[in-house]
């Protein structure tokens, strides 16, 4: 579930990436994440939450999140990515997605949304690893410049199932879904001892980048500004956007 709010001006930034709170008075407060500016190109931009997590990799997880690309009449790209590693930065731009030479200690779930030849058709779902932009996994989605919707964002998730095996390994899903345009998923076998991520620190964020092409990436989170007293809005308003990491214990 996406309900716990995260302050993105709390978080690290690198590159171009920018945070800010708005409470605009319509009962929510906002926090933005935008990791490239809607018309700029040449950017890279990544946002790492300020407190490393120690995950058990023979534990299931997921993490969630709400993002949006804006509109736009320019060249559209690059993409974005939600990345797990072991040391904070930010990577390539352009189809680098802020991910690329990163870290070897890490693993990715892209939003491509540029197609060079030889590539999966944009936009496309893709797990990658190890600060590597080929990817272990990629989906085709079909939606074209749909993927940038001015009325509705996209919800975005990363599950991890172990193989049971105490391997420190298992299947990576990401998954977008839309309101109006529907999901679509992308899955890779991965193992956490190979990428050397057993026992560390693991930090969690965002990255994305632009080159000759300009789009604009955001993350976004609300929590519900209740009146004095008015503390069940908060109950009431916990389905709100956000990130949450969520470990479920083994049946």
């Amino acid at each position: 579930m996406a309900g716990t709010y995260q302050d993105f001006t709390t978080w690290t930034l690198f590159g171009s990436a920018t945070a800010s709170n708005q409470t605009p008075g319509n009962g929510f407060t906002y926090s933005d994440l935008v990791l490239t500016a809607p018309g700029s190109n040449g950017q890279a931009g990544a946002g790492f939450a300020p407190t490393a997590l120690t995950l058990d990799f023979n534990q299931a997880f997921s993490f969630d999140f709400h993002f949006f690309i804006p509109v736009s009449q320019d060249l559209r790209g690059d993409g974005l990515s939600f990345t797990l590693t072991d040391a904070t930065g930010v990577g390539g731009t352009g189809s680098g997605l802020g991910y690329e030479g990163l870290s070897s200690h890490s693993v990715a779930f892209a939003i491509d949304t540029f197609h060079f030849d030889g590539e999966p058709v944009s936009p496309s779902l893709q797990i990658l690893s190890g600060g590597s932009v080929t990817p272990l996994a990629a989906t085709e989605t079909g939606l074209g410049d749909m993927i940038r919707d001015p009325n509705f964002q996209w919800y975005a998730s990363l599950t991890y199932t172990p193989s049971g095996n105490g391997d420190n390994a298992g299947m990576l899903t990401g998954r977008i879904d839309h309101l109006n345009l529907g999901n679509y998923t992308v899955s890779a076998q991965v193992s956490f001892d190979d990428l050397g991520l057993v026992g560390v620190p693991v930090f969690y964020g965002f990255t994305a980048a632009n080159g000759a092409a300009s789009d604009g990436h955001f993350v976004t989170s609300a929590m519900p500004v209740p009146e004095p007293g008015s503390w069940a809005m908060i109950l009431a308003g916990l389905g709100c956007l956000g990130l949450i990491a969520q470990r479920r214990r083994a049946r």
